[in-house]
């Protein structure tokens, strides 16, 4: 049974540009390795979905931690970052 753990999961402002982006790391505690791990992101302003997407960490190993960062081009750091107040992140699929 696929068994991930996520870390210093953080909103920042991309490098180079006013683009908020999402990073972290992911865990794999399941015992087994994988080519590929989909995870899904959604941020929230006030419990509004204002970002939901989608990102896949290539090769990850049983007992391995791998850093993940994306960009989402459509939300500008400036206008909006202030204003995400959570988010969720859960693994879609694993193969």
């Amino acid at each position: 049974m696929p068994n991930f753990n996520f870390y210093n999961v953080e909103i920042v402002k991309a490098e180079g540009s006013n683009q908020v982006a999402v990073k972290g790391e992911i865990e794999n505690r399941s015992g087994r390795n994988y080519s590929a791990v989909a995870v899904r992101i959604v941020l929230f302003v006030k419990n509004i979905p204002v970002a939901n997407l989608v990102l896949v960490v290539n090769g990850l190993g049983t007992g391995r931690t791998k850093g993940f960062e994306k960009i989402l081009e459509e939300l500008e750091y400036d206008k909006i970052a202030q204003d995400i107040n959570r988010h969720e992140i859960y693994v879609e699929s694993a193969y």
